[in-house]
Parts: C-alpha cells; sequence; structure tokens
C-alpha cells in the first residue's frame, strides 16, 4: 500500500503519514460535513474511524451528503458509509454505532480526536461535556453559505457551551448549500491532519468562512 498515499507523502512527510494510520478518530454525524469528513480521512489513511449517527438516507439530503446516492434511499447512514468507506480504503477500520450523542454519551475508550459535525447544540454539548481531558476536538459548522472551523482541547480550552454561550438552535430545517457544506469539511480536514501532525492552526480560534463574498476571517476565543 505504499503507493497509495506516495503524493500526500511528498507533502507532509512519511512521519506524519504515520500519525494518521496510527490514529482514531470520532466522527460525530456522518450527514453533510461528517460523510465529506470520514471520507476524505479515510482516503488519508486514518487507522480507525468511529462513525455515529442514528438517521437514514433521505432524499432532501442527497445534496450534500456525500457518500449516498438514490439506490440508498431509507438505509442506515453509519451502515451505507462503512460500505463505502471500506469500499474506498480496505485498511481503515470503520467502527458503525447507531446511536443519536445525547445524554448519557460515553466516547470510546482510546478515542482522542473528534470531528464535530453535528448540527444541533444539544448534542455538540453532550458530545463535549462526554470528552476526556486532553481530547482534541474539531468543530464545523454551515448555514446557508457561510461556516466556521474550530479546534478545542478538553480540559485546556473554553467549554464549548461557553464558545456558544446565547446561541440559539434554529428553528426547522437549516438552509445549506452543497458547496458550503465541501469547502468547510475540506477545512476541517486540513485542521484535523495538523491537529494529528502536532501543528493545528486553529486552536481556540475561529476560521469563519464567508462564501457569498469569498471572505476568511479569524476570531479568538
Amino acid at each position: 500500500m505504499e503507493g497509495r498515499y506516495a503524493r500526500q507523502r511528498l507533502l507532509w512527510g512519511d512521519d506524519r503519514q504515520r500519525l494518521i494510520g496510527d490514529s482514531e478518530l470520532l466522527v460525530a454525524g456522518v450527514g453533510g460535513l461528517g460523510a465529506t469528513v470520514c471520507q476524505i480521512m479515510a482516503r488519508a489513511g486514518v487507522g480507525r474511524l468511529h462513525l455515529y449517527d442514528d438517521g437514514v438516507v433521505a432524499l432532501e439530503d442527497l445534496h450534500r451528503q456525500s457518500l449516498y446516492g438514490e439506490c440508498d434511499l431509507g438505509r442506515k447512514k453509519v451502515v451505507v458509509a462503512r460500505e463505502r468507506l471500506q469500499a474506498i480504503n480496505s485498511t481503515v477500520e470503520v467502527v458503525i454505532h447507531e446511536e443519536r450523542i445525547g445524554c448519557g454519551f460515553a466516547v470510546p475508550g482510546g478515542v482522542r480526536l473528534v470531528a464535530d459535525c453535528l448540527d444541533n447544540y444539544e448534542g455538540r454539548f453532550a458530545l463535549w461535556d462526554a470528552l476526556p481531558d486532553g481530547c482534541r476536538f474539531v468543530h464545523g459548522g454551515v448555514q446557508g453559505d457561510r461556516g466556521q472551523v474550530l479546534t478545542l482541547v478538553k480540559g485546556e480550552s473554553q467549554p464549548l457551551s461557553e464558545v456558544y454561550a446565547g446561541s440559539v438552535q434554529p428553528a426547522g430545517a437549516i438552509e445549506v448549500s452543497p458547496y458550503s457544506v465541501f469547502v468547510i469539511a475540506g477545512l476541517m480536514c486540513g485542521e484535523l491532519c495538523r491537529v494529528i501532525g502536532g501543528a493545528p492552526k486553529l486552536l481556540d480560534r475561529f476560521l469563519v468562512v464567508d462564501l457569498v463574498d469569498l471572505s476568511l476571517s479569524f476570531l479568538d476565543v
């Protein structure tokens, strides 16, 4: 399998590739962001993926959920995701959890890296509360043509509930364009790979992306 990663090893070297291969990543939610994040990380060669989602593939979601097609309608997203990811890279171990993240959630032992791809504050805060100290948490969010990425470390960074203090969950479905999901998911994966390599760029720092006016801005938290 040496040739599989040859082009990215030219970019970041053998040591980073070994670290990625030894990593265990929990992806919370395999909808728009999560479906793309887990696919990119599988292609990058992450050692083990834990996928959490209790939903099924729906027609109204196909415009942004890159792992699924019309033939998957009604099937469990995590089940389809595992099939597709194993077809992409059979060397990656994919562990699925048909579970909604909420009160009482427990992080699998050994997980120290999490990608927050959820779409609701209740689940995000429950996920954060369940993390062990030292766990690295890469958060992403999308609404409309805008999104953000942020890295936090449990026990060192400001809690996620304080970062989003006063925020209110939008009522009903959240509007989102297909391309904004791919942009934010790609940025999340770039940060995940940097976190694995020990050089995060967004630790305690929001990257805010506006695809309406094509602007990037930063906000320290």
